[in-house]
């Protein structure tokens, strides 16, 4: 609609110009007539003003002093009026003509122009508006992604503590599926699979996890006893010697390296030691049970002794 008016406007200003040239074509048309005109003597000053008679009406109306009456001073107003019709424009208003017309086009185009700015202006803020409202759409999806994926990790924890680990694995592999981007699920399917004794996906699960978070201790220690049970040590001891480099005190990833720099007779010889630490550990415990068993039951009969004794002096 504004270019057509735009246009239109065009059209209707190269009109204006067409007239201007038409009345300037008139204009000198009239000239040249009126030099004719001249020339023949046909508009001589002198003869347009008509004289009035001797002993005429008006004449007697002019005072002693040979000044025109009321009457004359009218007749000579509308001589005044009828050349003065006849009196062609100046070049002078012409051009003042002109740039009354390029000055209203020119604020005409610079109105059109500040419009058209704040339409685009408009425009754009309401894209970035749309845009905006598709972020943060965009960021409420995600978060609830995220609060679901939690729930299901929560509810896998519970299972693998309640030794369900089908159904473990299951809930972590949903909450993958609804948030691929979190670590923790990751790993801890990876402690299911270590636990069912399937090395590879749990070092597949753990490499993962440590894809998302470098930093996470728990998935190196994982694929290091995976690598180790797959009989990949040097792989299991680059991990171990990462774990250690992120947290130097970690007791478990010092022990589980020294284990695997050993030769396989001195890990035999630990694994020894280890079962009859084990052992060892087991025969005290039953050793504590039984005394305790013992305490038991000798309160139990000095508590019986001494009812029976007050129940005998009571009778």
């Amino acid at each position: 609609d504004r270019m057509m008016a735009v246009q239109h406007q065009v059209r209707q200003n190269a009109s204006e110009v067409q007239d201007f040239f038409k009345d300037l074509g008139q204009w000198e048309d009239e000239i040249r007539s009126k030099d004719k005109s001249l020339v023949k003597g046909d508009l001589n000053p002198t003869r347009a003003k008509p004289l009035p008679a001797i002993r005429k009406k008006g004449f007697a109306e002019m005072v002693p002093s040979g000044v025109p009456g009321q009457k004359e001073k009218e007749a000579e107003a509308a001589t005044d009026e009828s050349n003065a019709r006849i009196r062609p424009k100046t070049y002078q208003d012409y051009g003042q003509w002109d740039q009354y017309v390029h000055r209203n086009l020119d604020k005409a185009l610079e109105d059109f122009d500040e419009q058209d700015r704040q339409e685009q202006e408009e425009k754009h803020r309401m894209r970035l508006e749309g845009e905006r409202a598709k972020i943060r759409e965009a960021e409420e999806a995600a978060a609830r992604r995220v609060a679901e994926a939690d729930a299901l990790k929560d509810e896998g924890n519970r299972l693998l503590k309640a030794g369900d680990l089908e159904g473990a694995a299951a809930k972590y592999s949903a909450a993958i599926e609804l948030h691929p981007h979190g670590a923790i699920p990751y790993a801890n399917r990876a402690q299911v699979r270590l636990s069912q004794g399937r090395w590879e996906e749990a070092a597949k699960d753990c490499s993962d996890a440590v894809e998302r978070d470098p930093r996470y201790i728990k998935a190196y220690l994982r694929r290091a006893t995976a690598y180790g049970n797959l009989g990949e040590r040097d792989k299991a001891v680059q991990d171990l010697r990462k774990v250690i480099l992120l947290e130097p005190h970690n007791a478990q990833a010092k022990a589980d390296l020294e284990r695997l720099s050993q030769t396989p007779e001195e890990r035999e010889a630990a694994a020894a030691r280890e079962r009859e630490a084990r052992e060892r550990a087991e025969r005290e415990a039953i050793k504590k049970a039984g005394r305790k068993l013992q305490i038991r039951e000798v309160d139990s009969d000095a508590v019986s002794y001494l009812v029976n004794d007050w129940w005998t002096w009571m009778r």
